[in-house]
């Protein structure tokens, strides 16, 4: 297939990766529990498809660190102060939550037929978080420290189909896909955390920084190309993950009362999109750039299952920025979706203490509002390595000249 060497380049699952939080807000990238997803790269030496009996196997790696607080789309500009606590006037000096996020996703996908193909996805994840602590005693208003999960996060399987036969579509095609995401990683880490009495307690990590959310999901996913003109083609991909379990059992804090039940973390559905354009720089087609956008969240409530549980939502609208380079059998790719857009929305848990806290006032001039915020990261970076192979036969190249 001419020009179409280089196409898998622009058709990654990424997962969204796995998202961290932090103990008040939510965030894409931060405090919003995105979970990273899998991501499949389809680069390979011969076909944007894989054929019967092909296998590919790749790794990808993804980094964020986030610590801009948002309520809605405003700035908590005072949070990104000077370390945090408080100056010898008693003036607050930022208290921002930091969190640091590697993940590494191991993947698989096999060519059941040229069109129907299998993949599984087992990620890693190493997360950090860094907050402010006013301890008592001794008195030490600007002690920060950090807190830390790791493991293996929820694995993932799925199965794609080409709507249309790959051999009698050059210029462009259709894939959908249909997944379930299990709950192989854990949603109670614990780790030692400092007190401000000045003891060290054993204390469940913020959900933000967990591997997993605890529910068995199931997302239904998109991918698209077309060629435009020339070198030059035009791409889109997404997924909805369903997560149909209300809460995990994991408690946040203490219950308040009228709001039972919203002190339990939720186990949230969850939402990629991204579309552009990409095209190969040079005359071989080995190397391509792409120009894309993205849209990722986590939503206030989801589709189905209970909605009584704490969650941060919010989304992120990215530009990102991408490199794909394929060389045999092997790919490499490069993309960095930089945040232009983000936004931390009203959760249920908010909206649920915003109705008890004005169910009781009777003048509507003075009703409050209630929202909570989330911390976002500027950036992501996603580095992913591909390679393909046949044990059956020697692969051939199948391209039309």
């Amino acid at each position: 297939m001419k020009n179409l060497s280089f196409l898998h380049s622009a058709f990654i699952f990424i997962l969204f990766l796995t998202i961290a939080f932090n103990t008040q807000n939510m965030t894409a990238q931060g405090c919003v529990a995105v979970r990273q997803m899998g991501g499949q790269n389809l680069n390979s030496s011969n076909s944007y498809n894989l054929d019967s009996g092909e296998f590919q196997v790749g790794v990808n790696y993804r980094y964020f660190h986030s610590w801009r607080h948002f309520v809605g789309k405003e700035e908590q500009l005072q949070r990104q102060l000077t370390g945090g606590g408080f100056d010898a006037n008693g003036k607050e000096r930022g208290n921002a939550v930091n969190i640091y996020s590697h993940a590494v996703d191991l993947n698989i996908s096999y060519g059941l037929t040229d069109r129907f193909q299998l993949n599984a996805t087992l990620p890693y994840v190493n997360n950090e978080r860094s907050q402010i602590l006013r301890q008592t005693t001794p008195v030490k208003n600007t002690y920060r420290y950090s807190v830390y999960a790791d493991g293996i996060a929820d694995a993932r399987l799925s199965v794609n189909y080409w709507v249309v036969d790959p051999k009698k579509a050059e210029k462009g095609n259709i894939m959908v896909g249909l997944g379930v995401k299990l709950n192989t990683g854990s949603h109670d880490r614990r780790d030692d955390a400092p007190q401000t009495d000045g003891t060290t307690k054993s204390v469940v990590m913020d959900q933000a920084i967990q591997p997993g959310d605890g529910g068995v999901g199931y997302s239904v996913e998109l991918q698209a190309f077309r060629q435009l003109t020339g070198r030059l083609y035009g791409f889109a991909n997404g997924y909805y993950l369903f997560n149909p379990r209300e809460s995990n059992g994991t408690f946040k804090s203490a219950p308040k009362a009228g709001l039972e039940g919203y002190e339990i973390y939720a186990s949230p559905d969850q939402y990629f999109g991204r579309a552009g354009f990409m095209a190969a720089v040079d005359k071989k087609e080995n190397l391509t750039v792409s120009l894309a956008g993205r849209f990722e969240g986590i939503p206030a409530y989801d589709a189905f299952g209970g909605q009584v549980a704490y969650r941060r939502p919010g989304y992120v609208i990215a530009v990102e920025y991408g490199f794909s380079y394929r060389i045999g059998k092997h790919g490499f790719s490069l993309y960095i979706p930089y945040n232009v857009v983000k936004n931390r929305i009203q959760s249920a848990a908010d909206i649920a203490d915003q109705n008890l806290k004005n169910s009781v006032i009777t003048d509507p001039s003075k009703y409050v509002h209630v929202q909570g915020d989330a911390a976002f990261a500027d950036y992501s970076i996603n580095v992913g390595y591909s390679y393909r192979f046949n044990l059956n036969k020697k692969m051939t190249m199948s391209m039309k000249h």
